[in-house]
Order: C-alpha cells, then structure tokens, then sequence
C-alpha cells in the first residue's frame, strides 16, 4: 500500500503489479548503484566473489548520486558487475547469439557471458571451477538425465549441476 501511496507501482485489476516510471527509475537506480558497488569491491577492493553480493547490498544504500558517479569514473565506466549483469545507464548491449549453458552446442568454445549472484555457495563453486565471466569454455557433455553438464576450461573440467546451467549464459567465443 505504502508503495502505491508513493505513486512507485499500480495495481493492475487482476492484482498485477506494475512499476511506475517513478518506480522504475528509482528501482533502476538502486540496482546501478548495487552493481557498481559490486564493480567496486572487486576490482579495487579484492573482495573474494562469494562474498560481493552482500558487501555491495550494504554499499548501495549509502551511495549518494555524486560518490556513484566518482566510483563510475574510476572504474573506467563499467557496462556489467562482475557477474556480468548489466548496469543500467551504462550503455550495455546485449552480445548475439547468448545462449544458456543448458542449450549451448557441444564442442563449441564460447565465453561465459554472465552468472547468478545470490547464492554466495554456488559462487565459490563456480569461482573455484574457473566458470566466471570472460573465460572460455566448451561444453563437453550436456546430460539432463544424469543431471550435469560438463565443461572443458583450459586443461581442467568443471561439472555443474543441471539445474544450475540454466542461469549461467555464454555467448559465442
């Protein structure tokens, strides 16, 4: 109720929720500044990345328009977070032919695109397997009834859960 007082969404007849542009932009504006503040902790900070997401989920409430914008610039203008998550404003495009790891060609080399964020377990996994935004990768098997996909990364291979490779994307090398 509180948010549609503020005039931040509209209820649908069929009890949708709707953001209002009001809504949008401030919706838009918290998640750039979570996602800078992700940028930040990483590339100056050394934070390790399971621990990112709730580093950045503190920073974020505390950045104000002009330290965001300091923290933009010194980072040479970033357009992803270091999950590969788009920040809004920054003029991201979306690669073509992005696909998930659950629909990627076996035997074809292609980079990883982009990764979950919010389960800080899965992503020391995938840290510690080598399956992080910008490196290469061929899919050496997709077995959804064995329920895993196998990844060739360099000379190692990582195996992920399938049900996990539906939120990890690639996109062609």
């Amino acid at each position: 109720r509180r948010m549609e007082r503020e005039n931040l969404i509209r209820l649908g007849d069929t009890r949708d929720i709707d953001l209002t542009t009001r809504g949008r932009r401030l919706a838009e504006s918290m998640i750039r500044k979570h996602r800078l503040a992700a940028r930040m902790v990483v590339d100056l900070l050394g934070v390790p990345l399971h621990e990112v997401d709730a580093e950045a989920h503190m920073l974020e409430h505390a950045l104000s328009e002009s330290l965001e914008k300091r923290i933009q610039e010194r980072l040479g203008n970033p357009k992803t977070d270091p999950f590969g998550q788009p920040i809004p404003g920054s003029g991201y495009r979306e690669p073509r032919g992005v696909v998930t790891l659950d629909k990627a060609p076996n035997g074809k080399a292609m980079i990883v695109d982009r990764i979950p964020e919010d389960d800080a377990e899965l992503v020391a996994y995938l840290q510690e397997s080598g399956v992080l935004p910008g490196v290469e990768v061929v899919v050496s098997d997709v077995a959804p009834f064995r329920g895993v996909v196998t990844l060739q990364i360099g000379d190692e291979t990582a195996v992920l859960g399938y049900n996990v490779s539906s939120e990890i994307r690639l996109r062609p090398a």
